[in-house]
């Protein structure tokens, strides 16, 4: 296998966004919250933009809407009114208050304000200065945040009870990890954060177990619960298909000392047809979890990406060689440029990605499947199922390709 990075010109294209972004999609499908953003309106507008066409269902997001005299004076006491504002009207459990680039550059103290601001709804400032790091630091952040101001040490941590950290999809595939779960008699406690409310994040410490779905994301949170709380953690990420399902559930097993499925369950008796998949030239272009999740996937149908490109964390590709898998070139976070060249090395014919990618397929041409949308089912014995529905659907030359194979 190949590995290949690239280090950020002067100019460029963006592939991956900022810790801003990173914060309020961890926070954002958490259960009557509110997210409070001390910062310029266009920051908020974008990014409730990009959530809305990816299917996410954003909590509300609000903007302190900071002016050029807000800049240049500060605008502590706007953030005092805005904090209180939306407590009386609103009335949610849990009030997120952001930082952006603009007020960490002016010094704005948000943990003053919101110290110093009288709220029925509990506060969490998060500091989410867009320049300090990109979308992965504020994942990361927010949830040891999170972790730091929720986090309890019980008496006697639930048995055959998991949390499940770094998952920030709220839809089927949060449903099917828990029903995942379920058949080997294991409940989900608390997510971090997927749907959350206020009260799964008070017994965050009760699980026996912490499952890292997104190690990028998790990893750090699950280090700082075992610190807190004394609560073990396993990193597997989101299983799609059919082995990569087994394979999760044994390891949840055996962490929690529990017997292991010894067979499919029942309706799923054999795994979707997906062998057509090996006439096609792939790339996978995803973060570092998704892309390990459907190198797996295709595995599985001795199908081989001539492509991965992961958009950030360098340790995914050694990773992903580790795993003993075949795949072809992978490249971190590269640019524009260097994904168009490659893309026409490889002549790739199937894009497997996000919305991100659709403008690079019709560009030159090729099949795009989007597996990033929230509203697609593609974790556990389902997923695998709703991916092959999906890719017939949406490239329906495949299956005619892949006859008489």
């Amino acid at each position: 296998m190949a590995e290949t990075s690239s280090c950020a010109p002067a100019a460029q294209i963006p592939r991956t966004t900022c810790k801003l972004f990173g914060a309020i999609k961890a926070l954002g499908t958490i259960q009557r919250s509110v997210v409070l953003v001390h910062g310029p309106k266009g920051c908020v507008y974008h990014i409730n933009y990009i959530l809305g066409m990816r299917g996410d269902r954003p909590s509300e997001i609000y903007t302190t809407a900071l002016n050029e005299h807000d800049v240049i004076f500060g605008a502590e006491g706007k953030l005092s009114e805005a904090i209180r504002s939306l407590d009386r009207t609103l009335s949610p459990d849990l009030l997120f208050v952001l930082s952006c680039c603009s007020s960490e550059i002016i010094g704005e103290d948000v943990g003053s304000a919101v110290r110093d601001t009288r709220t029925r709804a509990r506060i969490v400032p998060i500091a989410a200065g867009g320049f300090e790091g990109d979308l992965h630091a504020g994942y990361r952040e927010t949830l040891c945040q999170l972790v730091r101001e929720f986090a309890h040490k019980p008496s006697v941590p639930a048995p055959r009870s998991v949390n499940l950290v770094g998952m920030f999809r709220a839809g089927p595939d949060l449903a099917e990890m828990r029903s995942l779960l379920a058949m080997i008699g294991v409940s989900v406690s608390a997510v971090l954060t997927a749907g959350s409310w206020r009260a799964d994040l008070e017994r965050l410490g009760d699980a026996a177990l912490n499952i890292v779905v997104c190690e990028p994301s998790g990893k750090d949170a699950a280090g700082l619960l075992k610190t807190l709380c004394g609560t073990p953690y396993i990193v597997e990420e989101i299983p799609t298909g059919y082995r990569s399902s087994l394979r999760f559930l044994e390891r949840v097993a055996d962490a929690l000392g529990v017997p292991a499925p010894g067979s499919l369950p029942a309706g799923h008796a054999n795994a979707p047809d997906c062998r057509f998949l090996a006439s096609r030239r792939i790339a996978l272009v995803s973060g570092p979890t998704r892309a390990i999740s459907m190198v797996r996937f295709l595995a599985e149908y001795q199908v081989v990406p001539r492509l991965v490109i992961v958009d950030a964390d360098p340790a995914s590709g050694e990773k992903i060689r580790g795993m003993g898998i075949p795949t072809g070139e992978v490249l971190i976070g590269p640019g524009h440029e260097l994904i168009m060249q490659k893309l026409r090395e490889h002549n790739i014919d199937l894009l497997i990605g996000g919305m991100l990618e659709l403008p690079l397929a019709k560009e030159l041409s090729i099949d795009h499947i989007d597996i990033m949308h929230g509203s697609e089912l593609t974790a556990g014995f389902s997923g695998a199922e709703n991916l092959a529905r999906l890719i017939r659907k949406k490239a329906p030359g495949l299956r005619e390709k892949g006859e008489g194979r």
